[in-house]
């Protein structure tokens, strides 16, 4: 298993990624059909645009298959697109990217990294150093629904 850079043709294969994790694991706090909503087939071209725009990392396994995703945006300083594939979960690929992402903060002289994550995954991020700072809620106009959120920091020792 290795961490890498991702490569602007492997949009299509994260946003797949993207959208299994969330179908796998968001079930137990957003109903069905604000999920749809949020996971359409087509790519938004902004998501090309973070790989291209930031550091984008992806874990892959022996044979080249994309197994998880995560980016540092440059410009926030916030995490984003933490998933695993959900036949990849539990093997700790999203706990190697996080530390990836952690390691490019810290090369980019950053001391603290935001993230908003959805209430299923917020131990994992606990685990991963991330405190809650509160509870928000964002609102998707794709999805018509205003999704549950917990707004995290994480400071760089």
């Amino acid at each position: 298993m290795g961490i890498r850079r991702a490569r602007v043709e492997e949009a299509e294969l994260c946003w797949r990624i993207r959208n299994l994790a969330i179908v796998d694991q968001c079930q137990v706090c957003y109903p069905l059909s604000a999920i749809t909503a949020w996971t359409p087939e087509t790519m938004p071209v902004g998501y090309r645009q973070a790989i291209l725009e930031h550091p984008f990392y992806v874990a892959e396994d022996r044979q080249g298959q994309l197994l998880a995703t995560g980016y540092l945006d440059s410009e926030t300083h916030r995490v984003e697109a933490i998933f695993t594939l959900p036949e990849a979960m539990r093997q700790g690929l999203a706990s190697r990217v996080m530390a990836r992402i952690k390691q490019e903060a810290r090369e980019q002289g950053l001391s603290v990294i935001a993230l908003s994550s959805t209430p299923n995954a917020q131990g994992f991020y606990e685990k991963q150093g991330f405190i809650r700072v509160r509870e928000d809620t964002h609102f998707s106009p794709s999805a018509d629904y205003s999704f549950d959120c917990v707004e995290m920091v994480c400071r760089l020792g």
